[in-house]
């Protein structure tokens, strides 16, 4: 049991630091258009730290957030060799990259909150 609590904090220390570090390395070395725009929402590792998956939100269109993930996931090799440089592990995860609609989701709750208490309001 402790082994595993051990390893589970490890691997959330991993996905903070990776979180941290290609935020950072996105907004400064990241040489694509949408760049400014983009933000590193959450990281999940694998538990053998062999594979992080990087979810990513975009300010913008819908098309933003395709062309977006589609140069994220060409500069994978790129961004993963620049985290290396910034990390401290014997090996560095492979990079995932997936769009989070988590914020669209909930400003579409929110608004749909918001019609539900104007309807009551009328009555």
């Amino acid at each position: 049991m402790f082994d595993t609590q051990q390893n589970n904090r490890r691997t959330r220390k991993v996905a903070d630091q990776v979180k941290n570090d290609l935020s950072w390395i996105v907004q400064h070395k990241f040489k694509d258009p949408h760049k400014a725009m983009v933000t590193i929402t959450r990281v999940k590792i694998s538990p053998d730290l062999k594979y992080a998956t990087a979810y990513f939100s975009v300010i913008g269109k819908d098309a933003d957030h395709k062309e977006t993930e589609k140069a994220l996931k060409q500069s994978a090799s790129f961004l993963r060799r620049e985290l290396s440089q910034r990390i401290r592990l014997k090996f560095v995860p492979e990079l995932r990259f997936f769009y989070d609609d988590s914020l669209e989701y909930a400003d579409h709750m929110a608004q749909l909150f918001n019609r539900i208490n104007d309807t009551n309001s009328d009555n």
